[in-house]
């Protein structure tokens, strides 16, 4: 959908930006997940990369990738999976594990399994290039979440935890977003800097508070804290990977901040 605005659309160019981000395959971190924005790739392509370097040294080990992105659009609702055989991006075709989504999918009668929302989206597939760059061996689970709703994080939280649990070890966990939007830079920045200290101090039940105070403004964040409800992160370090914090003002005069956090061991 976004092939050629968000990133490139002929694979030799995209292979080249991905390399000029600094990303080698095999090279990089053991995170257990991250924090990865979707804006365009000329405004937070690096970020992204950085984020996706800080598990990339895990490459041998993963064989599935969970991709959690939001919905834009402000009227949908829920949790959904697709139901596709595989996702396409210019370096060719992503297969999705079937079996894990079904199991993901049962786990809740608020989710879907629903192919029209992701074809949508761009905010899993933004991201889906690092992936088949990084870990060429992993099938996905693409997740999308309309809404903030607390039950709708709760269900997916808990579904995160009993059917993944198990499977850490050969799983790496993606959330697509951008630690703060606002139409007030200061309070942005402010914003972005309240997430990312609430995610390092491991303070779950504050992070979870502000996504309904207000206090975060991560687009995306309700993913975030469905990651921290489900507790696969509790043992884990979240450090940000990328410093200083980038910015970039919207068409409508908002700002937008980006960062890439890791979960460490």
């Amino acid at each position: 959908m976004v092939s050629g605005l968000f990133y490139p659309d002929d694979r030799k160019e995209m292979r080249t930006r991905i390399r000029s981000f600094g990303l080698e395959r095999g090279v990089g971190g053991r995170a257990a997940a991250i924090i990865a924005p979707h804006g365009a790739w000329d405004l937070s392509g690096s970020v992204a990369a950085t984020a996706f370097s800080a598990a990339s040294g895990r490459a041998d080990e993963i064989r599935r990738v969970v991709i959690l992105g939001n919905v834009h659009r402000p009227k949908e609702h829920g949790v959904f999976f697709s139901d596709s055989f595989y996702f396409e991006t210019p370096l060719g075709r992503l297969p999705v594990d079937p079996e894990l989504t079904e199991s993901l999918a049962s786990c809740s009668t608020l989710f879907e399994i629903n192919d029209i929302p992701h074809l949508q989206e761009p905010s899993v597939e933004v991201l889906l290039p690092l992936v088949q760059f990084c870990f060429p061996d992993a099938a996905i689970v693409p997740i999308l979440m309309g809404g903030a709703q607390p039950r709708l994080i709760s269900a997916l939280a808990r579904a995160l935890r009993i059917i993944l649990d198990p499977f850490m070890g050969s799983t790496l966990l993606v959330i697509s977003a951008n630690v703060s939007v606002n139409d007030d830079e200061q309070k942005a920045r402010l914003s972005a800097e309240t997430c990312i200290q609430l995610l390092k101090d491991n303070r779950v039940g504050d992070f979870i508070s502000g996504i309904y105070d207000g206090r975060i403004s991560a687009c995306g964040g309700p993913l975030i804290a469905a990651l921290l409800e489900s507790g696969l992160m509790a043992d884990k370090t979240a450090r940000l990977v990328t410093d200083p914090l980038l910015s970039a003002r919207g068409e409508w005069g908002d700002t937008t901040f980006y960062a890439g956090i890791a979960f460490f061991p």
